[in-house]
């Protein structure tokens, strides 16, 4: 565990604190575009001297027992309820109950720069969370769906999240809604109001969309496409059409696809091919988004009487 666990996510030291309790350890891990993602357990306890963090963020969030977590001059106690969300640059310790098991996530340092970049239309510093984050309010409680999807797509073998242009919109997902979610350096420039994209970048946006609904689009792909911020991209896109850019990318692949369904021969295809054809990677969603916009399952498209 000493040799894995530093692999996979940072270096560090690993103390054995309770000699007397035999060590169960498990590790889940699995790589998503820019993140890692896994659970991870001792069944003792011990004591992380991590190396400081130059190249990521980590956020630890126990789904049992707790830890004690320090970075720099700040400390907390994570638990179920409670996740620690780890900074570059600064000295860490991390001491664990003899019943901790933990969600662990490393984030892209990089990435997680660029994705607040494009939410805000300049270069900006280094990102700096506060180090402890309640996941049981609103907000926080939006990151961690984020996360269980994430988790969830991982089990199932077919789902498009194993494709690496899938897998980096799912890494932005989590990143995004955690920049939203947890508070940082940089919270009060996402809060503050923004002006609406020029009609002009909505449509350069929907002529691209419109060519190829196909491709894993990210939010803030869409906008560097039009050579605005995220946020005034979704207020043009408000103005304009009433809605947000990522549901005018549904609905145009819903569109694409209800078109594919009714135009296949019987047995030629599934709706499984055609969602993954039009960009879907989620087959559940799929199905709920095709039956609230036409009224029936993909299925029953597909399946039609002549």
């Amino acid at each position: 565990m000493r040799e894995i666990v530093p692999r996979v996510y940072a270096p560090h030291q690993t103390i054995v604190l309770e000699r007397r309790k035999p060590l169960r350890a498990v590790l889940n891990a699995a790589v998503v575009g820019d993140t890692t993602v896994g659970y991870l357990r001792y069944g003792t306890e011990i004591r992380m001297i991590p190396a400081p963090l130059s190249s990521c963020y980590h956020i630890n969030l126990p789904r049992e027992g707790f830890t004690e977590s320090t970075s720099g001059r700040d400390s907390i106690i994570s638990s179920p309820g409670r996740a620690a969300v780890f900074s570059p640059g600064q000295p860490m310790t991390i001491r664990w109950s003899p019943d901790c098991a933990q969600l662990a996530v490393k984030l892209d340092r990089g990435a997680l720069q660029t994705e607040l970049e494009s939410a805000l239309g300049r270069q900006v510093s280094t990102v700096r969370f506060d180090l402890g984050m309640d996941v049981t309010n609103e907000a926080g409680r939006s990151w961690l769906a984020a996360l269980y999807l994430v988790l969830a797509e991982i089990e199932r073998p077919e789902s498009g999240i194993h494709q690496p242009l899938a897998g980096a919109h799912f890494a932005g997902l989590l990143m995004t809604t955690l920049l939203f979610a947890h508070a940082h350096n940089h919270s009060e420039a996402l809060r503050r109001p923004v002006g609406a994209a020029r009609p002009r970048a909505v449509h350069k946006v929907m002529e691209l969309v419109d060519a190829r609904p196909e491709e894993p689009y990210s939010a803030g792909d869409l906008a560097a496409h039009a050579g605005v911020s995220l946020r005034a991209l979704q207020a043009g896109f408000r103005r304009e059409l009433g809605m947000s850019p990522m549901t005018y990318l549904q609905d145009v692949r819903l569109a694409r696809a209800h078109a594919a369904l009714v135009e296949a021969e019987p047995g030629e295809v599934t709706t499984t091919e055609v969602a993954y054809r039009w960009g879907f990677t989620h087959l559940g969603r799929f199905a709920a988004g095709y039956r609230k916009k036409y009224g029936v399952a993909p299925s029953q498209t597909l399946h039609r009487s002549p």
